[in-house]
């Protein structure tokens, strides 16, 4: 072996090094210097088209518009918009939560007017 010393260098190397690494690649400067300037993601506008220039000129006549839920939708950018959109969310999801509640009661009550009946066809 080596000794001491040698096991102290290496313990320091395994330390420091991703240690500078991140402060080097992590920091401010090397940020503006290297990444800033770089657009990285295209524009919203050329990667995304509305559903209704997707739709083949044959089945055109199939769809007289495009539902709210089929077009490209763009997230909020403020504060008042990510409200709204909760707000729609919530009523959307009370609505579907309302129409299941429903079924189920006129699916309990079809059971049990056939279950009245098949007794009362037993009697």
């Amino acid at each position: 072996m080596a000794g001491p010393k040698l096991e102290v260098v290496k313990f320091g190397v395994y330390v420091f090094f991703p240690v500078g690494v991140m402060l080097y690649f992590g920091g401010p400067g090397f940020y503006d210097h290297y990444v800033r300037g770089i657009n990285f993601w295209p524009d919203f506008q050329k990667t995304h088209v509305s559903l209704a220039e997707t739709i083949p000129p044959t089945r055109v006549p199939l769809f007289e518009t495009v539902p709210d839920s089929m077009s490209v939708q763009q997230p909020p950018k403020t504060s008042e918009d990510v409200r709204a959109a909760l707000e729609k969310m919530k009523s959307e999801r009370e609505d579907r939560w309302m129409k299941k509640a429903m079924q189920a009661r006129q699916e309990k009550q079809q059971q049990q007017e056939q279950s009245a009946g098949s007794k009362a066809d037993e009697a």
